[in-house]
This record gives C-alpha cells, structure tokens and sequence, in this order.
C-alpha cells in the first residue's frame, strides 16, 4: 500500500487521464510517488552531534531518520534538503557538503529512489512538526538510536567513520 507523503494516510492507486497515481483522500493524486521524484536528506552536525528525528508518517513510522524529503518538480536538490530541513525541524540549516548519492528501493512502489545526502551545520533545539516527526533530537555518534529508516544506517555510519564530504559546488544561479 502507497502512503501519502505529507499525512501517511493509505493512497489506493485510481486511474487518472491513464496512468496508474496513488490518490489521498485528503490531498488528492500524489504525482511524486509516480515520477520517482528525488529525495533529499541533511546530516546536521552541531557540538560533534547529529540531528535525528523520529518520523510520523509511513512509511518506516516509529523509526529515526535524518530530516528530509522529496525534491518538488523544478526545485533544485540543495534548495529542497534547506526547505525540507526546515519544515521537518524548525531550524536552518546551511548546507557544506555532499556526503552520498544513492540508489534504493521505494517498497511500497518498488521504484528506484535517488538520494542526495547533504552535510550541513544548524543550532538549536528543534521544533519539529507533528505531523512530519513525533520527535527530534541531536545525539553523538555513540548515542545513535534504532531503528533508522531507509539506507539511513549506512549514511551516519559514513559519518561515524569520518568520510569526508564533497564540497558544494557554485550553483551559479
């Protein structure tokens, strides 16, 4: 069963003008889930700790992960890790580098998701939105609670081992 990605609520698939779209009863068609829209995620470090927040919505509910989201048509992928981040946290952030991009599996669709993993610094402590992340907090690399969602693990392990990021390039717009 496909999720809506901004209440969780089930999005049954209808045939609308001849494609196959998960459709929310509140939200209406949720064309990102047909367009294998890309995802972004911010690791936030600040005083050796990493922002982490518990998700509210399926898929993966209950389990910890790094504020993120889906890229909207149009929006570049740094524009949408800050937006996202801020929505999910209630802090800004600014972004220093590219830890990761990566492929998995969306289990709900079985489509393949691309992930752009940013770094990033922000202070303060979070005021998530409850109806994106139950919870929200910073933790040190010892302290990193399970489960964690998606390939999330695999990222703060890099982190943990000391990968260095990419640095961002000039965007040039």
């Amino acid at each position: 069963m496909l999720h809506c990605y901004e209440c969780g609520a089930p999005a049954p698939v209808e045939d609308l003008h001849g494609f196959p779209v998960p459709v929310c009863p509140e939200h209406g068609p949720r064309w990102k889930l047909v367009r294998n829209a890309p995802v972004v995620a911010v690791l936030a470090e600040w005083d050796g700790r990493v922002l982490l927040g518990r998700r509210a919505l399926e898929p993966w509910l209950g389990d910890w992960n790094l504020p993120g989201g889906f890229v909207e048509k149009g929006e570049h992928p740094m524009d949408a890790a800050v937006r996202e981040f801020r929505e999910e946290v209630g802090l800004e952030v600014t972004l220093t580098g590219l830890l990761a991009i990566s492929l998995s599996r969306y289990e709900p669709t079985d489509d393949w998701l691309v992930h752009h993993v940013f770094t990033g610094e922000a202070q303060g402590e979070p005021d998530p939105d409850p109806l994106e992340m139950s919870e929200a907090h910073w933790f040190r690399p010892d302290d990193i609670p399970s489960p964690l969602a998606g390939d999330h693990q695999a990222r703060i392990g890099e982190w943990q081992r000391g990968l260095r990021p990419v640095p961002l390039p000039s965007r040039g717009d």
